[in-house]
């Protein structure tokens, strides 16, 4: 056994004990995080002020403005959801091996049609594509090209996927906009953007697209929604640090100490009932202030929400999602979204289109050995003998001895 747990048998002891100390700290600080938002839940002038020094104190601070008048808003959906279609995509990846037996990455795009209350049976279709040419394998520079680049072409297809077949569907269904049609992602709408300031243009690029896409969207009047399981994110928690803070108080060092660190947003709202809301919000970042540029005014706006079925605090998952500030200020669409996104959670508190999404996407490592296995005979029909890396060749025969 390569692993000797007795010589853990102390650090394990340690770990516990530092976790308890921790989670009391954290207690701690949750029970004060409430008591503000308890206490001092009014959006005032004041309040406002604050969060616009704060960003300019701190342009990179993972902070967020709230739409509404109160931070502790709630909206829960009373009426029974109509028919609507949910349409998912989710996306998998093979990265380059540079000591595998040839150069290349996959990616391969799950997407499900879902039309409740149709009886149809959901459409469902995979897209997998291998890439190999050199234009699509090496940068600018020659060198292969990074997981980040591969991760937001993953993301294209993905929202591309999603676009076309929600096109689609409004198209079948007689341009009738009536028909409430849902596009969900997995995880954050907004797409990541690399480092680099206002000059990159691989940022721009991806905006750029992602902007024209939510475009299309809006024109057809399908609602996208980035579907946030177990968010880990602190929005309202930044807003909360700058209510007792003074205004003159509030500076980088003041904002990169705030009280409320290394906790989460989602303490603040296990009080919400099945199918309630949390009032809406709008990131104050980087990438959601150049999508407003582009997009001529629209912001990506987000709200908290439960989705169980079953009322009390110890059943309460709470998720963030993620839509288009021309969504958040539609009051009756949202609603429709929300009750939509709520009803597919059943039974298992996660939408059942994005994990069957996931699982069309999913490339198993024996999908891949046969993958290879091809490849290792297309590339013996063409005279060429493949050939792994001697740390891949050790891997492989020391991880066998082992499994045996």
């Amino acid at each position: 056994m390569a692993l000797e747990l007795n010589k853990l048998t102390p650090q394990v002891e340690a770990m516990g004990q530092a976790m308890a100390v921790r989670q009391e700290d954290l207690q701690g600080r949750a029970a004060e995080a409430l008591r503000v938002l308890n206490d001092r839940p009014e959006v005032t002038d004041e309040l406002l002020d604050k969060i616009a020094r704060a960003r300019k104190m701190d342009a990179w601070r993972r902070g967020a403005t709230p739409l509404g008048k109160r931070l502790d808003e709630q909206c829960r959906v009373m009426n029974a959801q109509p028919s609507a279609t949910l349409i998912a995509a989710d996306g998998s990846q093979i990265y380059p091996d540079r000591h595998g037996i040839a150069t290349y990455y996959l990616l391969n795009t799950g997407t499900i049609v879902f039309r409740t209350g149709s009886g149809q049976a959901p459409s469902t279709e995979t897209a997998p594509t291998v890439f190999f040419e050199d234009a699509e394998l090496f940068d600018s520079e020659g060198q292969v090209r990074t997981s980040d680049y591969i991760d937001a072409q993953r993301g294209r297809r993905e929202l591309e996927a999603l676009v076309l077949l929600a096109e689609a569907e409004r198209e079948a269904a007689g341009g009738d906009m009536s028909v409430p049609i849902i596009a969900l992602l997995d995880g954050p709408l907004l797409p990541w953007l690399p480092p680099g300031g206002e000059d990159n243009q691989i940022a721009r690029d991806e905006l750029g697209f992602f902007a024209e896409q939510m475009w299309r969207l809006r024109a057809a009047r399908i609602v996208p929604i980035g579907y946030v399981d177990r968010p880990g994110s602190a929005f309202v928690l930044r807003i909360l640090e700058l209510v007792d803070l003074p205004l003159e108080r509030i500076d980088r060092e003041t904002l990169r100490q705030g009280r409320f660190r290394r906790l989460t947003d989602r303490l603040l709202f296990q009080e919400l009932g099945p199918n309630t809301r949390s009032g809406l919000f709008t990131a104050n970042s980087n990438a959601n202030d150049r999508y407003e540029q582009i997009s001529g005014g629209d912001r990506i706006a987000f709200a908290y929400l439960n989705v169980s079925r079953r009322p009390g605090t110890q059943n309460c998952i709470v998720v963030r999602i993620e839509l288009p500030g021309w969504v958040a200020e539609n009051a009756a669409l949202l609603d429709l979204a929300q009750a939509a996104v709520h009803d597919n959670c059943e039974p298992a508190g996660y939408p059942y289109v994005l994990a069957r999404a996931h699982e069309l996407a999913l490339v198993t490592q024996q999908e891949r050995s046969d993958f290879e296995a091809m490849l290792v005979q297309s590339m013996l029909k063409n005279g060429l003998l493949p050939e792994t890396s001697f740390k891949a060749e050790n891997k492989r025969l020391t991880g066998s001895r082992r499994r045996g």
